[in-house]
């Protein structure tokens, strides 16, 4: 039970009284009548706050990562009394529009319906709906915590995703690469259309001309059912943030950013998320599905405070994985040691696949670098930025002399880079 602004108030009026006994006698019995009077309404009040709720909890079970979406809370009165309730909702994420009153008659149902937005990815559970029952004379308030079971499913933004599937196709077509044929094989047929000043004459087809009398021309698009495979480093280092989103939260969209364009290509498309053990493992499909299929295999999992086992992962992907693939590692690396490691899977990969590695740069690192020299830094920090720098740029000169593929970005340029790389290769035919 919980004591009214109401009640108090009613308190303090007797207290006046007190203070005016204390130098009148004769009010002293006045303050005694005036104490029990109130106390027997108080507890007559107290008596009749009664009353049964029931409720009900109606949510989607998927929503998207930092969308808000509603809430409804159906509550229904069973019993005789008209109840006046102030409703609460044990909910994750930031709420808005509680607490809300409502008048609940006798034998009705009423609705509230509130926003919420959750900004992490995950399965979320909702607790118990809180009601608070007001007393007929105001004076005291009745909380009940009524259990609802209820959880949502939070996935990253399919907006996004959805944003830059059909903005793709239009863009990798002006690629500023030159194309280039893969070894022992001509690009892959698309489709006829008249022909136009300038085509190559090899690319006529001589009896589509003749069929409607006027030339005809084949024009070849980029080879799709390619492999592309992405290891997501899931360790310790991807667990640092950036503009409010963990390394591995960037990465994982990025990925599914570019796995959704990828699929519109008609590639295949699989993951493989790790740091000391094998986290996720989505074998390489094709097809619509498979965008969600990524989405709902990797929703749930996040960075630990786990160091990354690239071996391991090299030969998990190396006993499922036989044919030539674009394998796009996400990683960020501030050690010799780990380097190293990282080194030495580029290497294997390179024998069969074609390695891309995304190594996510340090904004604090680049920050110190960048001050001006009269910033309050100390000149020992910014040397030793500076010479982390240099050792990232030997490290990715590495990575490039053993045939690998590398993309150094930041991680909220991230996206972008990532998309244009891929659309870069499928341009220039390397996989």
């Amino acid at each position: 039970m919980i004591p009214t602004r109401r009640l108090v108030l009613l308190v303090a009026a007797p207290l006046v009284l007190a203070v005016v006994a204390y130098f009148v006698r004769g009010l002293l019995v006045l303050v005694l009548a005036v104490d029990l009077v109130l106390l027997l309404i108080a507890a007559v009040d107290l008596v009749l706050n009664r009353g049964t709720v029931e409720a009900k909890r109606t949510v989607k079970r998927v929503q998207g990562v930092g969308r808000p979406f509603d809430v409804v809370v159906e509550l229904s009165n069973p019993g005789r009394r008209d109840l006046h309730l102030e409703v609460e909702d044990d909910a994750p994420g930031e709420r808005e529009g509680l607490p809300v009153p409502v008048v609940l008659p006798s034998g009705r149902r009423a609705e509230v319906t509130y926003s919420n937005r959750i900004d992490r990815r995950g399965e979320h559970s909702f607790g118990a709906v809180i009601v608070r029952f007001m007393s007929p004379l105001g004076l005291w308030q009745r909380q009940k915590h009524i259990p609802t079971e209820d959880s949502v499913r939070v996935y990253p933004d399919f907006a996004a995703l959805r944003q830059y599937g059909l903005s793709a196709p239009t863009g990798d077509r002006r690629a500023p690469v030159r194309a280039r044929r893969r070894p022992g094989g001509e690009n892959e047929f698309e489709r006829l259309r008249p022909y136009v000043p300038g085509d190559p004459y090899k690319h006529i087809d001589w009896k589509a001309t003749a069929r409607r009398r006027q030339f005809i021309s084949r024009e070849f698009g980029q080879e799709s059912n390619q492999n592309i495979v992405f290891l997501l480093d899931a360790g310790r280092l991807m667990t640092g943030t950036s503009d409010g989103l963990t390394l591995f939260d960037r990465a994982l969209n990025s990925a599914l950013m570019m796995a959704h364009v990828a699929l519109k290509h008609g590639d295949r498309v699989g993951m493989l998320v790790f740091d000391s053990e094998v986290r996720a493992w989505l074998p390489p499909a094709s097809g619509s599905r498979s965008a969600h299929r990524l989405i709902r295999g990797t929703y749930d999992v996040f960075a630990r405070d786990e160091e990354p086992d690239y071996a391991m992962a090299f030969r998990h992907l190396a006993q499922r994985v036989r044919s030539r693939s674009l394998v796009v590692l996400l990683t960020t690396v501030v050690d010799d040691v780990n380097a190293g490691l990282a080194e030495a899977v580029v290497s294997g990969l390179g024998r069969r696949h074609l390695p891309l590695v995304v190594w996510l740069r340090d904004q604090d690192v680049d920050a110190l670098v960048r001050q001006p020299a009269e910033a309050p830094v100390d000149h020992y920090t910014r040397g030793a930025a500076a010479e982390l720098l240099g050792w990232r740029e030997a490290a990715l000169s590495r990575l490039r002399r053993r045939g690998a593929l590398v993309l150094d970005a930041d991680p909220g340029d991230l996206t972008p880079k990532l998309l244009g790389r891929y659309l870069e290769i499928k341009a220039r035919r390397l996989l």
